[in-house]
Parts: C-alpha cells; sequence; structure tokens
C-alpha cells in the first residue's frame, strides 16, 4: 500500500505530460456522406503541432481506380485545446471525384510534415496515419450510357468562328472553331473533350485543349478550351456538325444538355495547283543529287557506317523503343487498347515509378483510361493525335543532354 502511495505522484506527473499527445496529429474528414457520381467532394484533412509548422506538408494518397483527389485551396492555419493544451493546427482543403457507383473507401494514408515543440526549438519531422474514410456515390439517373458523368451546379458552353463569316471560303482555307467550357464544383479533366467529326472532303486539326483549375476556400472551378481547325480540301458545300453537351446538376436534380450550333460552308476552287513540268523535273534532278552525295559518302566511310548503324539496330531492338513504335502505330490507326498497353510498357521500361511523365501525357493518359475503363466503355470514335503528339513531346523531354566527348589520351610509348 505504501508502494502503491508513492507511485502517486508519479503518475500525476505523467498525466500534466499527456495533453500534448492527447489529439491525433494527422485527421481527415468528408463533407459528404453522399454524393452524386461525379460530384466534388470536399476532403479535409488537419495537421497538429505543439509549436509553428515548418516547411510543405506531404500527402501519400492512395491510388484508387477512376477517382481523383485534387487540392482547392491553401491550407488554413489555426489552433485548438485538447486536453488542457494549445495546439497549432494546419486544414488542407482537397476535393474527391470519382466515376465509381456505390460505397466508396478511402483506404489510411500517411502525412508527413515538419513542425516545432516549442517557438525556439529547431523543426523536426512529424506525421501520422488517417482513418479509413467512406462515402456512397450514387449514378444519376438517365447516365447509365454515359462514359464520364460530369456534375456541376453551374455550367457555361461558349463557342467562336474565325474568321466570323465561314459562309463561303475558298478550297484549302481553314476556319477555326473555339469552344470553351466552364463549370462550378468540378475539375477540368472531368469536362468532355469536344467531338472532332466533319464530313468527308473536310482535314481536322486539334489543338493541345487549353485545362485550368482554380480553387478558393474549398470552391472549385474549372475551364476548358478546344480549338478545332476545319481545312477544305476541295470545293462543294459542306456542313460541320453541331456540338452536344450533357451534365448533371445536382443542385436542381436534373440532367441538363446544351448544343452549339454547327455551320454551313459553301467552298470554291481548286485546293491546289499543280506543279508545272520544269519544276517536277527540277525536284527529281535535286534528289538525284542528294542521294548519290550520301552514297559517296557512305563508301568512302563505309565502317563508320557500319558502325553507326550497329548503334541504331541496338537502339532499335531496346523495349522502350519498340514499345514507342508500337503505340505510335496504334495512335496512328486509332487503336485505343493498343495504346493504352503500349504506354503502359514504355512508361515501366523508361520510368519504373512513373513519375516525371510531363503533364500533356499524364492527361491524355488518364482520358484514355477513362475511355476504356469508365462505367460504359466506348472508344470507337477514339483519336490518337493528342497522345501521338505528347508522347512525342514527352520523349523531347526525356532526352538527355549530349555529353561532352573526352580528348583521348597521348600513346604511350610514342615513336
Amino acid at each position: 500500500m505504501r508502494g502503491f502511495r508513492r507511485l502517486i505522484p508519479l503518475m500525476g506527473g505523467l498525466a500534466q505530460l499527456a495533453p500534448a499527445y492527447a489529439a491525433d496529429p494527422v485527421s481527415a474528414e468528408l463533407g459528404k456522406k453522399t454524393a452524386w457520381t461525379g460530384e466534388g467532394v470536399p476532403l479535409s484533412i488537419t495537421l497538429r503541432s505543439p509549436g509553428p509548422f515548418s516547411g510543405t506538408a506531404s500527402f501519400e494518397f492512395p491510388e484508387l481506380p477512376k477517382t481523383w483527389i485534387l487540392k482547392v485551396g491553401r491550407p488554413v492555419v489555426g489552433s485548438e485545446e485538447a486536453a488542457g493544451e494549445t495546439l497549432f493546427t494546419q486544414r488542407h482543403p482537397f476535393m474527391l471525384y470519382t466515376q465509381q457507383t456505390g460505397e466508396i473507401t478511402i483506404p489510411p494514408f500517411r502525412v508527413r510534415f515538419e513542425g516545432k515543440r516549442t517557438f525556439t526549438s529547431d523543426p523536426e519531422s512529424m506525421g501520422g496515419e488517417t482513418a479509413a474514410l467512406r462515402f456512397l456515390s450514387k449514378r444519376p439517373p438517365g447516365t447509365e450510357g454515359m462514359g464520364v458523368v460530369v456534375a456541376t451546379t453551374e455550367m457555361k458552353i461558349t463557342q467562336s468562328w474565325s474568321p466570323p463569316d465561314v459562309d463561303a471560303v475558298q478550297a484549302g482555307d481553314v476556319i477555326e472553331r473555339t469552344i470553351t467550357q466552364s463549370a462550378a464544383g468540378t475539375t477540368a479533366m472531368m469536362l468532355a473533350p469536344a467531338s472532332p467529326e466533319a464530313p468527308q472532303g473536310i482535314r481536322i486539326h486539334l489543338r493541345e485543349p487549353a485545362l485550368e483549375d482554380a480553387g478558393d476556400r474549398g470552391a472549385a472551378r474549372a475551364r476548358r478550351t478546344d480549338t478545332i481547325k476545319y481545312q477544305f480540301e476541295k470545293a462543294g458545300t459542306f456542313s460541320i456538325p453541331e456540338q452536344p453537351f450533357v451534365w448533371w446538376n445536382p443542385g436542381e436534380v436534373e440532367l441538363k444538355r446544351e448544343i452549339l450550333p454547327g455551320t454551313t460552308s459553301t467552298v470554291e476552287g481548286s485546293a491546289s495547283t499543280p506543279a508545272a513540268p520544269g519544276a517536277r523535273r527540277d525536284r527529281w534532278i535535286a534528289t538525284a543529287l542528294i542521294l548519290l552525295v550520301l552514297g559517296l559518302a557512305g563508301w568512302l566511310a563505309h565502317k563508320p557506317v557500319a558502325r553507326c548503324f550497329a548503334s541504331w539496330r541496338a537502339r532499335h531492338r531496346r523495349p522502350e523503343n519498340k514499345a514507342a513504335r508500337d503505340l505510335l502505330r496504334a495512335c496512328q490507326s486509332d487503336d485505343a487498347p493498343a495504346a493504352y498497353a503500349a504506354l503502359g510498357v514504355w512508361t515501366r521500361s523508361v520510368q519504373p515509378a512513373g513519375d516525371g511523365l510531363d503533364q500533356n501525357l499524364e492527361r491524355e493518359r488518364a482520358t484514355l483510361s477513362r475511355l476504356l475503363f469508365g462505367a460504359t466503355p466506348d472508344h470507337g470514335d477514339w483519336s490518337g493525335d493528342k497522345l501521338a503528339r505528347a508522347f512525342r513531346r514527352q520523349r523531347r523531354l526525356s532526352k538527355p543532354p549530349p555529353s561532352s566527348k573526352s580528348t583521348p589520351l597521348p600513346p604511350l610509348n610514342p615513336g
């Protein structure tokens, strides 16, 4: 009994130390328990430190199929009381979007940050793990045939033509159509791309879409701009089709639709003038001279040529180069499954961790993934032009800088 009494002051001292650890260093909560498929679900993550924070927090979000977590604002710094102690807090706002239906479970994930124990102490590593989070994703009625559901309470869609007067043009001319979507409470990668359909006799040129996401105090706003160029290859009357857009309004609980009108152009003249016989003869002579010079250079330097050929063949047989060729062939033939498979092989060969991809290529990969693995996969109208351009850009950015050639050492025993 006497020994137990001696432990009472010690237990009291330990109790005084407990408040610093009474609150979890990391917690997370969802702003909704039920949401429509495609509707943004607020995700708030709170960090706690005994002293001021230092540096930038790191969030190790789990990978979930057809689900994206995006930051929508800056962290809000505050404080809270826990067991008689004041803790510094950082509340980070995110928005979660999913195309899955049913109960969605977000497994526990780790958050790392740096904080101080006191105002004057050095920063030290801190962190913790969140609890599992769950919510219900309901498919909006009437969207069963849609691959990706866009859910927004505010959508504005506009289009413009350049030149403004497209009624009468000449063969070979190009007119430009710009379509802009602006929506609240969603992300730009969810907004549907404009359809590049056109009748025969019109060549389509697509510009990379401009995607913009903005967030302030948890309010997300997205903007997507598509630019389509129509080039008339021959004379005639051509009707450029209208552009339909469909989205779900969770505020009005209604499926919305807007159709941008197309236009009809009367094309006159010929697309091109045949080259004169003299010009064609000059081109043949120039081509023959170039081939002759190349052949002579190859004969004079057959060993360097052989070495170059051997080096080229070695590069040609590398897995990443074969995957690149397969990907570009699939893009050229608009074969979506083959393009997705080849892109996966290339990524694993060059960048096993999946890091460092250009944002254009990452966006095209996500778009292709949605088309192939959406609720209603439909890739019959998929065009590989944008993916091919993004992939070529990625390869240019990934090329290492040329290494400087070292000066060879002099012979060991000259003479």
